[in-house]
């Protein structure tokens, strides 16, 4: 029923304005979906940007993971195996890259590494002249704690220091010491080394067997045999004594490699310590 007015009259509603209000409402809406684009425009780009740099960090430190956790094969000791660079293992090409398997290998002494290694002459010199004697001064430091010695190349009169360090042990030198490829005298290295490799023989002009003079070129296989000499020193615990049972450590500190006894060529006599690789 409708409402009557005073006169009797229907009341007639107020007009409403529909039109406006729906305009007004899709305005809202229009406006709200313009933010929300914005707004998630916004987000995803923020989004690759993270995912980008997340990724390079990512990478970055898996490398810098790969190269901390890369195993060190050596140790840090108070030991040292002293290996003397002598004739032809003194030149720099040949030198360095040895010097570079050595530290990777067993570490250097300045590295608080096991090898400590001598240069000849440039460690020995008076002056401009090297002398190898020098070498007996430098093996009784009494802050060098020795597990053993390693010539390479030895020069002449290197036995006329061990001889002192002999004597200085009462002819018991308590670690081994190994003359690879010897230059010096051959009775004089053989009477203070426990074990000499050389690396050939040829004969001479007698018929008799010698060793092979230096060409200036090393055994091919050197740097594999010096790395497992020092290898084998590490087992030894001390001296080995002077007896057939060198042969059977020639044959585990040198396993795969062929090699009979020196036979020196004036007396026709094998040593028992001198070996010569095939």
């Amino acid at each position: 029923m409708r409402e009557s007015s005073r006169h009797g009259l229907p009341r007639r509603c107020a007009p409403r304005n529909d039109e406006g209000i729906i305009m007004n409402k899709k305005f809202i809406i229009l406006i709200s979906i313009t933010i929300l684009f914005f707004t998630f425009s916004g987000c995803k780009k923020n989004q690759k940007e993270y995912d980008a740099n997340s990724i390079d960090l990512t990478l970055k430190q898996a490398e810098e993971a790969a190269m901390q956790t890369a195993p060190q094969k050596w140790h840090i000791t108070n030991k040292r195996v002293c290996v003397l660079f002598g004739y032809d293992f003194n030149n720099p090409d040949v030198k360095e890259p040895l010097l570079a398997q050595l530290r990777e290998n067993f570490g250097l002494a300045e590295d608080e590494g096991l090898i400590f290694p001598l240069i000849y002459p440039d460690d020995f010199k008076h002056g401009i002249r090297g002398y190898a004697t020098d070498f007996a001064a430098i093996l009784q430091e009494e802050d060098l704690d020795l597990a053993g010695i390693v010539l390479l190349g030895a020069p002449e009169n290197t036995h006329t220091a061990l001889a002192k360090n002999q004597d200085k042990w009462e002819q018991n030198v308590p670690y081994p010491v190994v003359a690879l490829f010897p230059q010096d005298d051959v009775l004089g290295i053989e009477s203070t080394c426990d074990i000499v490799v050389d690396k050939g023989q040829t004969a001479g002009l007698a018929g008799e067997i010698a060793p092979e003079e230096s060409d200036g070129q090393i055994h091919p296989n050197a740097a594999e045999i010096i790395i497992e000499t020092i290898k084998y020193i590490q087992l030894l615990d001390g001296a080995p004594s002077r007896s057939k049972d060198l042969q059977k450590h020639m044959e585990q500190m040198l396993a795969g490699f062929q090699f009979h006894h020196y036979t020196d060529p004036e007396s026709g006599l094998q040593s028992i310590n001198h070996f010569v690789l095939n």
